[in-house]
This record gives structure tokens, sequence and C-alpha cells, in this order.
């Protein structure tokens, strides 16, 4: 007896429905639905629509409900309001089109289960009256001719199907089915003992898909249809047979028996050995080939994997299995036969799944191909022969060959000659680093030695990629005066060189020019540098002058203000005695309490100020000697950019403020002491120009990595900072941002090399209007240095 809960899905739907007549009057409401529409109201009002206050919901479901009936489809939508989706679809009870609304999606399953139900109901009626046409009536053709309608009756759409039968090249049904220009075709083939015999047409004249289970209708059809042939075909065969029955029995019989005998002839007698196993690798049965190649006695009990009758047999056994319970049969699969002794004996294995008795077994039959193996062999051994004699063979050839080659080697050398000349002077041309053209009055190239530039184009673009013919071209003079010209011109930073020198025709005009473009900018960046060094070593010698000049009334004043000290010693009690009866004294047109006060004050500032004349003039001295440019010097880094900002404080201090963060343990390493100034002094100095404000701020600051082993110098600034562009170009000789305002573009290139001296490492991050910082890292010890303490 089926429990409450087997009917909880029918609740459920029946809950969650109402059912309207004709007239939307509700003849059924479930009590889900009635709560859900009610708004909690204790019951619906008898005419559907009654039941929505707002004219505009009533419009809504009476537009929903009308187009179901008219359309006599389903239709769902969801009111956002009540979060629910509804189902409406029509339902044709006794002759009245009823309306259901739900919002149980179950009742869609239900609907269209019952659809299904009454497309497979027709399925098997269609299934049932051809079977039973097939059955009962005796006129074959006629059962056939029927069986079409039934067939229609069976399908989605009778309406609009045509459909017959074609066996044995006779056409049962409509016969037009194929002629009427049909918008889809379903055929299935008649198929009687693995021969066709005929074939199944089903066409639609509309484009309606036809759907899995009439393709199925038609191969059980086929099936029925191929089973009656078959039937038919056998009894016509009995009763051909009959008469001969015994007779025909008998001789199967022995047929049969002839067969096994024959069959164990073949399996006993079979050249190849053959075997029957399980799936364990148990040998059932045996042939005696199979015995006499593993030299095991006759009918002896094996097992392959037991008596390791494979090399490697534990693995090959498994692909075995594998691949016959997947295809069933495993053919040319070489392996090696173990015999008694242990040999291992080539073979080729074929298996196949053999029932027997109920059980599945391994029939396997092993070819031998240790003849093939020694084919082979001989074969290598013919081809290496072959190949000898080929090579012999080539040999006479090339002998043959060379003497051909000496009958034309006087015309080759002649054909050498004439191309030979041309040739150097083309490679010597192509050779030649600088490049080399040949223009025309309208400028366009017609030689070139680079293949960059190619033999056709204007000079102009090709050079230097201008649109327009240069101002200073000298190929224009060199073409109106018939001399050569020389200029120099740079482009993009570079220096280049150009000669021109034209080339006369026949009638002694100028019809083209050879231009020769060398690059000239290392040599320009030598003279450069040249006149730097030439500027810094003639500064260096100012310094040291004005440093003499500057330190030698710089000592008198420190030695007078010390006499005046010790004189202010001596004097102030005297006038401290006179002060007390004359009270109006003054000294400098000052109180003398006041002066008093003061004028130690005054004399211990004129006694820094000297001692800072000293120590800046003794640190441009040091700054300005000669530089022996080794790295022998102990560095503390602290004191040097100490030193650097006192040389610099006032250039610095017009731009911006700077803030130190020097880290006290920072070790010492060798290196330049005037190479490392040179360095922070440049540093500082570009931090300061890059602001422009002049209200910015540049921190320095030293760290040491001790995991790492070196030290940090870090200089930053919220100057103006730089694009991606200039900062590739930095490091660059010559490069400058500042050449307007007599930059060089040597500085950032030289700190560079002086760091690259002291094994160490300059990087730079800088952000447009964000400011730069550059860090340099330097180790402590060099590979060089720690080879030596070693």
């Amino acid at each position: 007896m089926a429990s409450l809960n087997d009917f909880n899905l029918v609740f459920e739907i029946i809950n969650n429905v109402i059912i309207l007549n004709d007239e939307n009057t509700i003849f059924f409401s479930g009590n889900e639905i009635k709560k859900l529409l009610c708004d909690k109201k204790k019951d619906l009002k008898p005419s559907f629509l009654d039941n929505f206050s707002s004219q505009k919901n009533k419009i809504f479901w009476k537009n929903r409900i009308n187009w179901v009936k008219k359309n006599k489809k389903q239709t769902s939508f969801k009111l956002e309001k009540l979060k629910t989706t509804f189902y409406i679809f029509p339902m044709n009870v006794n002759g009245n089109s009823n309306i259901i609304i739900s919002t149980d999606k179950n009742i869609l399953q239900t609907n269209q289960i019952k659809h299904a139900l009454k497309e497979r109901v027709k399925e098997l009626e269609c299934m049932y009256n051809i079977s039973f046409e097939l059955d009962t009536t005796e006129n074959f053709k006629k059962a056939l001719q029927n069986s079409t309608y039934h067939l229609i009756n069976g399908l989605q759409y009778p309406e609009i199907t045509f459909a017959h039968f074609e066996v044995d090249g006779i056409v049962y049904g409509d016969k037009e089915c194929t002629k009427q220009e049909p918008k889809n075709i379903l055929s299935q083939d008649i198929i009687v003992n693995k021969k066709k015999r005929g074939i199944i047409r089903v066409c639609y004249s509309k484009h309606i898909p036809f759907l899995k289970e009439e393709k199925k209708l038609l191969i059980e059809v086929s099936a029925l249809i191929s089973k009656i042939i078959e039937k038919k075909d056998l009894k016509i065969e009995l009763e051909k047979y009959l008469g001969n029955l015994e007779t025909m029995v008998k001789e199967k019989t022995e047929e049969l028996e002839e067969s096994k005998r024959m069959y164990q002839n073949l399996f006993s007698n079979a050249p190849d050995g053959i075997t029957i196993s399980d799936f364990s690798g148990k040998i059932i049965k045996a042939n005696r080939a199979f015995y006499e190649i593993i030299k095991f006695p006759e009918n002896s009990d094996l097992h392959y994997i037991e008596n390791k009758l494979y090399e490697n047999v534990t693995k090959i056994w498994p692909i075995i299995i594998k691949h016959l319970k997947k295809k069933k049969y495993l053919g040319g699969f070489e392996l090696n036969l173990i015999d008694i002794k242990g040999n291992l004996l080539p073979f080729i294995g074929s298996f196949i799944l053999a029932e027997s008795k109920g059980s599945t077994n391994i029939e396997a039959i092993y070819k031998d191909i240790r003849f093939k193996k020694e084919l082979e062999k001989n074969l290598i051994d013919r081809k290496n022969y072959l190949e000898k004699i080929v090579k012999e063979r080539t040999s006479d050839l090339e002998k043959q060959k060379k003497i051909l080659l000496l009958k034309n080697k006087k015309l080759l050398e002649l054909t050498e000659k004439c191309g030979r000349g041309q040739q150097e002077l083309k490679a010597f041309f192509n050779a030649i680093t600088d490049t080399i053209i040949v223009v025309d009055p309208d400028f366009n190239i017609s030689m070139s030695n680079q293949h960059a530039i190619g033999n056709k184009g204007k000079c102009y673009e090709k050079l230097f990629k201008k649109g327009n013919i240069c101002q200073d071209c000298p190929a224009i003079k060199s073409f109106r005066t018939g001399e050569p010209k020389t200029i120099e011109k740079k482009d993009d930073n570079q220096y280049y060189l150009i000669n021109t020198y034209p080339t006369l025709s026949n009638n002694g005009n100028v019809d083209k020019i050879i231009a020769i473009r060398s690059n000239i900018t290392k040599q320009k960046q030598m003279e450069f540098q040249l006149l730097q060094s030439y500027k810094l070593a003639s500064l260096g010698k100012l310094v040291a002058g004005v440093a003499h000049e500057i330190n030698n009334p710089n000592t008198f004043i420190r030695g007078n203000i010390k006499i005046i000290k010790e004189s202010f010693s001596d004097i102030f009690p005297i006038l401290d005695n006179y002060f007390e009866d004359h009270k109006d004294l003054t000294i400098a047109r000052l109180r003398y309490d006041i002066f008093e006060e003061n004028i130690p004050i005054l004399i211990d500032d004129m006694v820094s100020g000297t001692n800072r004349i000293k120590k800046i003039v003794d640190e441009l001295r040091n700054y300005a000697k000669r530089d022996e440019g080794l790295l022998t010097d102990d560095i503390k880094i602290n004191n040097i950019i100490n030193n650097s900002l006192r040389l610099i404080d006032n250039q610095i201090r017009q731009h911006a403020s700077v803030e130190l963060d020097l880290d006290p343990d920072i070790p010492n390493f060798k290196g330049n002491i005037q190479k490392m100034e040179q360095v922070i002094v440049n540093m500082l100095l570009n931090a300061s120009q890059a602001i422009e404000n002049g209200k910015g701020k540049i921190t320095v600051e030293t760290r040491f990595n001790k995991e790492l082993n070196h030290i940090m110098i870090k200089v930053k600034d919220n100057g103006k900072g730089m694009n991606e562009k200039t900062k590739k170009s930095i490091f660059d000789p010559f490069f400058t941002t500042k050449r307007d305002k007599g930059g060089t573009g040597l500085g950032l290139s030289i700190s560079f090399r002086i760091i690259k001296e002291h094994y160490g490492r300059i990087e730079v991050n800088s952000k447009l209007n964000y400011g730069t910082t550059f860090r340099i890292y330097i180790p402590i010890k060099t590979k060089e240095q720690k080879k030596e303490e070693q």
C-alpha cells in the first residue's frame, strides 16, 4: 500500500493550481496560490479578474489568458512584486476550453509527460497494428500496403506525412513520397541476414524535425519487417528442403564432425605455436608446436607469469589483457618467448578472445620471426654492400668529373678573372664602414654600400630621415661647381663628416655625386672631453692659486685676532674700574656694558669665520690636487658627504634645503677620495638644479647592508623629474638637458665610470613632476681585495 509521502507531489501541484472555465470563472483554486493572490484574504472572488484592484493588473492577466486560449500554447512570466513565476496553459475537458494557472513548475512536467505518453501510445499502436497486419494478412504485399497508413498515424504530424516501403525493388504506399519536394526525409534500411532488402522512407511536407522516438520507431518497424521477410524466406526454404531435411541434417552433422577433426588437426599440427589460456595467464591448452618452441615436455601444466614464458612478462601480460578487453583482438605484437633454458626467442603474437562453454578465454598464435630477423640482418648487410658499391661508383664518377673540370678549367679561369675584379671592388665597397651613396641631380640614390639604405629613395630621407633637401647639402655645391666639398653636420646628437665627389659624363657635365658620410661622434666626444680636461686642469691650478692667496692673509687675521682676544682679557678689568666712576662711558658709540657683553661674541665669531675660511681653503686644495687614480684611500663616505656639502653649500641653498640621514656604523672601504668627492658633488648639484621653484628638498641617506656586504648612498630630490627617454640617456657622454645653461653632459657619465671603477653600480628612479632618486651601491671588499688578503 502506498504511503502518504508518495502523493506529496500531487498535493503540492493541487495546492498551487487555479482552474478557470471559458468565462474566466474560478472552477477550482488551491490553498497556496489562493494565499498568494488574495494577499492573506479569506477567499477569492468567483470571477478571477475581479480579484485584482488595479485596472492595469486586470488587463495584464486578461491579455495573458486570452493569448493562451487563442494560440493553444502555454506561457510563463515572473511577477517581481510577488517574486513568483506563473505558468498558464490550456486544458480541454469534455470540449470545454479551461485554463490552468499554477506557480509549480512540476505541472509543466506532468503536461509534458501526458503529451509524451500520448505519443508513445501512438507509437505502440502503430507497432501493434503493423505487427498485426504482417502476422494476420496472408497477402504480404497487401500487408505492407496497409502498414504504411499505420506508420503515418504513428508519427507526430500524420496530416503532413508521406510514407512508403520499398522491398526487393517494389514500392508499397505513397510512391510520390520523395517527388513532392519534401521538407524533411527520414529513412531506414531493411536488412535481412546482413543484406539490404529494402528501405522505409518517411517525408514531412514542412520544415519540422523528426523526434528521436520517431527514428527509433522506424528502426523497430524495419526490424519487424526484416523478421517477417526472414520468416517468409525461411518458410520457403523449409518447404523447399523439407523432403531432404534428414539428409541435410546428416550432411551437416558429418560436416561438423569433419570441421571438428580439421580444427583438431589444425590446432595440433599447426606449424605456429597456439595456446588457449585464461586471464590469469594459466595455459588451458597448447599445441605441439608451442611445446617444441619453449622446449617443455608436451602437456606440461604451464603458466605464462609463473613460468616466465615472456621476457618482462609481468609488464607485457597486463598490456595484452588491457588491449583485449578494449578491442577483443591484438595482432602483430612483437615479443620474446623464453624457452626452458632461458633463451630469448623473437616471435610475433596474435591474441583474440574466444568463447568456450560459457567462459571467455584467450587464444594466442605465435609466429616465428627468427628467420625474418635473419633476413633483416642479411638485408642490412646487403644494403651496406650496395652502399659500398655505390660509393666506389661515385668515386669513379668523381674522377670523371675532375677530368671534365680540368678540361673546362681554362674557360672558368677566364670567366673568374672577368668577375673577380668586379666582386673584389664590390666587396671593398661593402666592407667600408662609412656610408657611401651615389646620387643623381634629383638626389635619388642609385647605389649604396649599406643594406639598410638600399639602392633607391631620396638621400635626405634615407640618411637623415628628412622630408626636404638639407639646407647645407654639399652635393648641391658639387653639382654646381664640379668640385669636392666637405661639411660637418649634427643630427640627433650624432656628428657626421660628409664629403661629396662629382663624377663627370662623356660631355664633361656632372651627372652623379659620390657622397661619403662618416660618423665622427666619438672624435667629437674626445675633443669635448679633452677640452673639458683642459678646463678642469686650469680650474685646478686656479683653485690652488686662489687658495694660496686667501690662506696667507687669513693666517695673519687668525694670529691677530688671537692677540686681540688676549688683549681684551687684560683691558676689561681696567675698563670695569673706570666704568664704576664714569657710568656714561661709551666705546665705539656703544655704552660700555653693551660693549663688554657683545665684543667677546664678535671676536669669537671672527675666530670661527677665519677657521671656516681655512677649512674651505684646505678642502679646495685637496679637491684640486693631482689625482693618481688609484683606489688605495680609506674612504669614509659620511665625511666625504659633509665635506662636499660645505664646498657647494651656497649653490644648493639657493634651490633647496638638505636633510641628512647618515648611518654612523658605515664601514670604510678602499677607493679614491677625490673621485668619490667628484661623484657626490655632481649628484648634489644635479639634484639642486632639478628644483626650479627654490623651495625644494634634497635628502641624502647612507646605509650598510651586512648580508650583501655593500653600502648604499641615496640622493633624492623633489624636482621636475625625467621622462623615460631622458632616463635612458642620462649616462651617455655629452647628453644634457641643460646645454643652454652651460651643461656639458659629462657629469653623470664620469660618475657612472667612477662608480664602476669602485666595482659598484648606480640605479635611478624618476617620475616626471615627482622628483628623482639616485642609489649608489658599492661593495666593501672586491673580489680582487679578498684575493690579496688571502
